[in-house]
């Protein structure tokens, strides 16, 4: 019971980190529409076509083979700190533009700021570690809004499903996005949000069925299980088994979904579309909580969130032609 507890606070951290994103990111969108006319805002998009959607897919899964070419033969560090500090850099850059364009009304103002602050973003998360999941969420929001003031509705919905089926084929088929996500991991890339903590809980409080799964899944974890057997080793004298909950959700599957309601506004240049994909994908994530609860594995997040904003967005139809 105790364990299910712990569990449970971390899914609530992931999805209010999650909803911090696609609301924050909604937010920054009102300050770039603000005012915009139809022609003005349908003159940014720069991805019109289905074609698009699917080069998109293509450039990602060409470079998905590249980094995994790179991850077998390349052990070290530098090189992902330095694709780390490009991508925050580049995506939080937009996000600190245009706050700061809203605020100052001056394009040179803000496009000094945001480099200076994108940069200290940048050197912070590298001497403070802690700092990993607020520069994810911010780099979340920059790809999100970007991606979304850049593809029209239809466009930006055929590339998250693309993106749905890419992802289902990654994780249980190929299995590349394991890899992936273990080398961000270990490395603590801003490439993910998770919520990972030891907690010591009295061995009493298990079933032997639960020891025997317990050690199972520590010996099959790596790094991470060998660091809590050693904790075991010095606190089963008193009757405690540290117990590692960790729950992760990759930037992608933050941004994705934010990229559809951003894109969304376009449709009637109003928010309203986009809040029932935001709440449609906030019951796919929650879909795929339950799921995650319930058999433990690792779990392609977009299938579910497409299925979530696919529900979102029928309802804001249905509603809309009934009133």
């Amino acid at each position: 019971m105790e364990k299910r507890l712990i569990e449970n606070r971390q899914l609530l951290g992931i999805l209010a980190m999650f909803m911090i994103v696609q609301f924050g990111g909604l937010m920054i969108s009102t300050l770039y529409f603000n005012g915009a006319t139809y022609s003005e805002v349908a003159s940014a998009q720069v991805a019109n076509s289905p074609t698009s959607a699917f080069l998109l897919i293509g450039y990602i899964i060409v470079i998905a083979i590249a980094m995994i070419i790179v991850f077998k033969f390349y052990h070290g560090a530098k090189l992902f700190r330095i694709i780390e500090a490009v991508i925050i850099f580049i995506a939080s850059f937009y996000v600190f533009f245009i706050i700061l364009a809203y605020i100052t009304q001056s394009s040179n103002i803000s496009t000094a700021g945001a480099v200076i602050i994108a940069i200290a973003l940048v050197v912070a998360k590298n001497k403070w570690t802690n700092l990993k999941n607020v520069a994810a969420i911010l780099a979340s929001i920059g790809v999100g809004v970007v991606l979304g003031f850049g593809f029209s509705f239809f466009v930006a919905l055929i590339f998250m499903g693309l993106l749905a089926i890419y992802d289902f084929v990654a994780v249980f088929i190929t299995k590349h996005m394991i890899t992936l996500a273990n080398v961000v991991t270990e490395n603590n890339l801003a490439f993910m949000v998770d919520m990972n903590e030891v907690e010591g809980l009295p061995k009493s409080s298990f079933s032997k069925k639960e020891l025997r799964e317990y050690n199972k899944e520590l010996k099959e974890s790596g790094s991470r299980g060998k660091r809590i057997l050693s904790i075991m080793k010095r606190s089963n004298t008193n009757g405690m088994v540290p117990v590692s909950a960790n729950v992760a959700l990759g930037t992608g599957d933050l941004a994705i979904p934010l990229m559809v309601a951003v894109a969304a506004y376009k449709l009637t240049l109003s928010f309203v579309p986009s809040f029932f994909i935001v709440f449609g994908a906030i019951l796919g994530l929650m879909i795929t909580m339950f799921i995650l609860r319930k058999f433990k594995r690792a779990l392609p997040a977009i299938p579910p969130l497409f299925l979530g904003v696919l529900i979102g967005l029928g309802l804001y139809y249905l509603i809309y032609y009934i009133i």
